[in-house]
């Protein structure tokens, strides 16, 4: 990196986490675009790849120094977090990797606490359950001057206990982020989210990651169970490495409907007032 230079990051994907400064892109340049010493090409989904290496080369005619890396090319870095650059203002992560070691995850390293991070409202770890109790309380105290706190990086169901929501209690909290992507999970999912209840979060805090795309009825069982137990699911269409599934407009559709709360909590009091009938 070049010390003191503005350098243009660039992104094959345009998500809700990315950076949306005057020197962030999501495209090729164009003729109004200034000049710069480097450009990084940041490819954080594996199906972008191929769009992020085309990136390089569209660049490199407006940048001396062109540079391809991201979770995708990298794997999970292990260095410290740097604040509103590849990530936009608010998202910090103070921790890398996680000990689950799990197949269909690209993490694949454990876990790395830091003991300086930037401050941040939304906390992006890998898993910051999986870190020891005095990372955990550095985390607090940093949250404790935060508002509007969103754990978007998840907090594993498996690790969240008594204390841990109580330690949440304290905090100004926004969204809680969960996940159920198996049916297996489902019972893990139902004491978690009690706990959580118990601690005074509601279903207007509690989010549940649901992944889906194999099975329509199971996957609409389990997103209403996970609506039941007191979260608000948030449904995830399963994507491969080079995303080359095609979903039918009916999973896409349907995909859709069960990622936005209103529609969700429509359709649930529906199913209510049809069986009270």
């Amino acid at each position: 990196m070049t010390t003191g230079a503005t350098i243009a990051r660039v992104f094959p994907t345009k998500t809700s986490m990315s950076p949306i400064d005057k020197h962030a892109y999501f495209d090729t340049p164009d003729l109004f675009t200034p000049k710069y010493e480097e450009a990084h090409i940041s490819c954080t989904f594996t199906w972008d790849i191929p769009k992020a290496k085309r990136l390089v080369q569209d660049w490199s005619r407006h940048a001396k120094v062109v540079r391809l890396g991201g979770v995708a090319i990298d794997g999970e870095s292990d260095k410290p977090f740097q604040a509103g650059f590849y990530l936009r203002e608010g998202v910090t992560i103070t921790s890398r990797g996680c000990t689950n070691n799990c197949s269909f995850c690209l993490v694949r390293r454990g876990v790395i606490e830091f003991d300086n991070f930037p401050e941040g409202n939304i906390i992006q770890d890998n898993n910051i359950l999986a870190c020891s109790d005095k990372h955990w309380r550095l985390v607090l105290d940093m949250l404790k001057k935060e508002k509007a706190i969103e754990f978007k990086g998840g907090l594993e169901k498996y690790r969240i206990t008594e204390k841990i929501a109580e330690d949440l209690r304290g905090l100004k909290i926004k969204t809680l982020w969960l996940a159920c992507d198996q049916p297996s999970g489902i019972k893990a999912l139902r004491k978690a989210v009690k706990i959580l209840h118990k601690s005074g979060f509601t279903q207007n805090h509690i989010y549940c990651f649901v992944l889906i795309g194999d099975d329509l009825i199971e996957n609409e069982s389990r997103l209403r169970e996970v609506y039941k137990i007191g979260a608000m699911p948030f449904a995830q269409l399963f994507r491969n490495k080079d995303n080359s599934i095609s979903y039918s407009k009916e999973f896409k559709q349907f995909a859709r409907k069960w990622s936005r709360p209103a529609i969700i909590k429509t359709v649930m009091e529906e199913t209510k007032n049809e069986k009270s009938v």
